[in-house]
Order: C-alpha cells, then structure tokens, then sequence
C-alpha cells in the first residue's frame, strides 16, 4: 500500500470515491480552460492533467493551472475560473469528511 493511500485511509476517505464520470469532468474542464485561455504553450501541464489518475491529483493541478491563466489574462480571470472548477470537486477535496 502505497504512503499516500493508508494516509487517506486515516483521514476516512476513500481517495476511489469520486465517480469516474466526475474525474473525466473535471478533467474535460481544466483541459477546456487550459487550451481555451493559455494556448498551446503548458504542454507539461496538458500532459499532467490527462495522466492524473484520480480527483485528488487534479485537485492539486489546479495550482499550477492557475498560475497558467493568471499568467495570461491576470488573476482577476483566473480567479474566476479556478473558483468554477473548484465547484466541481465539493465533497472529495483532500481532508473533506
């Protein structure tokens, strides 16, 4: 078992929980607001994002995609973005019971 799966555990979370149909959301929408705001320029993090295995690693995606669109359009926007993907993940943040 892997060190981050057993600290889950102890926080009462299954870190398998989310949907699979939620993970692709997510997914689906962070890529959407990458392309659509920030180019062809973040491949690294285009990569990151389709290869997170569940919710949590997108949720500590969101971060560096942040950045991206602040990087482009200022923090005003990306504020606003981060705050609409933020939604998605209501229940299955890390630490949430």
């Amino acid at each position: 078992m892997r060190l981050r799966n057993s600290f889950w555990a102890l926080l009462g979370r299954n870190r398998d929980e989310a949907p699979e149909g939620l993970v692709e959301e997510v997914r689906h929408s962070m890529l959407a607001v990458l392309d659509l705001l920030c180019g062809s320029g973040y491949l690294e993090l285009d990569d990151r994002i389709n290869n997170a295995r569940d919710l949590n690693e997108l949720w500590y995606l969101r971060s560096p995609l942040m950045i991206a669109i602040a990087a482009n359009h200022g923090e005003v926007l990306a504020r606003d973005r981060m705050t609409q993907i933020t939604r998605m993940f209501a229940g299955y943040q890390p630490g949430a019971k």
